[in-house]
């Protein structure tokens, strides 16, 4: 056999079909999130739920469990962040140092620029919406301080059906400290869909740069509402936004 004869042959054998693409394409993805936290000393570790009047909306959401109420940090809460802060770089930094020389990547998380003040600083709402619109309708399993540690939230996308989903299953892991979206495998059964939406009513997302290791995003609705959430890994955050982009 000839050469050219052989590849196209080798080509025919292993390039996919026009059927086989178009079911690539079509396969969903899943990526874990939850709401996003805040960074800044302010609001670190803690969210809000607005209107667009930046009212507390929160005791409003049908069938969410209470929590503690969100409240921006005085001058003395934030003094005792940013020693407790300080305290944790010390005690972290020969771990550091080791690892820096062994050539590990590991490194303390950066965060970069500061875009919104109203929105990161002096307050930090993960869910912006009037009565009835979209970002409302979002389940309350993506909040962390809500739910068990058990439970993982995952945002499915990119399907042939055209929805935008949120799901949740509960992990097998046992938890630690270190460890609060679960490292072990899915509890047989316990997957649930929480959440579906047509991709049509979504109209944007951007990645959100004030955040640790820029892993936060924005996903805007068609009606005006929108909501942030943060994923396992910048690379994971870029490649929702660029499904939902």
């Amino acid at each position: 056999m000839k050469a050219g004869t052989w590849a196209q042959a080798s080509l025919a054998k292993t390039a996919p079909s026009k059927k086989q693409e178009g079911n690539m394409e079509e396969e969903a993805e899943r990526h874990r999130v939850e709401f996003a936290s805040g960074t800044a000393a302010s609001v670190a570790k803690r969210r809000s739920f607005r209107d667009h009047e930046r009212n507390d909306i929160e005791p409003e959401l049908p069938g969410w469990p209470p929590r503690r109420r969100f409240a921006v940090r005085g001058c003395f809460g934030r003094l005792g962040l940013h020693a407790r802060t300080a305290l944790g770089g010390l005690l972290m930094l020969p771990l550091y140092v080791i690892a820096g020389a062994l050539g590990s990547p590991s490194s303390p998380d950066k965060r970069g620029k500061l875009e919104e003040r109203e929105n990161e600083v002096d307050d930090f709402p993960v869910m912006w919406a009037g009565d009835g619109e979209t970002a409302r309708t979002l389940p309350w399993q993506l909040d962390p301080s809500r739910r068990s540690w058990r439970t993982v939230t995952e945002i499915e996308l990119g399907g042939p059906d055209g929805l935008v989903r949120m799901t949740s299953h509960e992990d097998t892991a046992r938890g630690n400290w270190f460890v609060s979206w679960g490292g072990g495998g899915k509890v047989p059964g316990s997957e649930t869909v929480l959440w579906q939406l047509p991709r049509k009513e979504i109209i944007g997302a951007e990645i959100k740069s004030f955040s640790m290791a820029e892993a936060d995003f924005r996903i805007s609705f068609r009606d005006g509402s929108w909501t942030r959430l943060t994923a396992t890994s910048p690379d994971g955050a870029r490649r929702i936004v660029a499904l939902l982009g």
